[in-house]
């Protein structure tokens, strides 16, 4: 008689403020491609959390920048959607496995809005 093992899934929470524009339908999507990849491939069951923030509410005051993601409740991206590499090395960071170093790029110019970063030019 064999015995079944079951090995259960690493679960990471990722919740996502959402507008109602492209760059926020596209975070969404990069979520739900990123955890399926994670279940099929390292069985990682990423559970989205998606909330939509509408100009009425007055918790969007507090998040101008959407859309506005959160990994185990920790800021991850803010003002733009990720790519599927990103978030997945995010949330492997995130669990402690440091994906491989990227190349190192130089900032070139930067600007600061009221004591936010707001872009910088990146150049190789």
């Amino acid at each position: 008689m064999s015995e079944e093992i079951i090995i259960e899934p690493i679960k990471v929470q990722v919740t996502i403020y959402l507008g109602f524009d492209d760059e926020s339908d596209k975070a969404l999507q990069t979520a739900w491609n990123v955890a399926k990849k994670l279940l099929e491939q390292k069985n990682i069951w990423v559970e989205i959390i998606p909330v939509h923030i509408w100009l009425t509410d007055p918790i969007g005051l507090e998040i101008p920048d959407l859309p506005k993601i959160l990994v185990n409740g920790r800021t991850a991206f803010i003002g733009r959607a990720p790519s599927e590499e990103e978030l997945i090395d995010y949330i492997m960071d995130r669990l402690g496995e440091t994906p491989p170093p990227r190349q190192e790029g130089i900032v070139f110019a930067a600007t600061y809005y009221t004591g936010f970063f707001e872009g910088a030019v990146m150049v190789d």
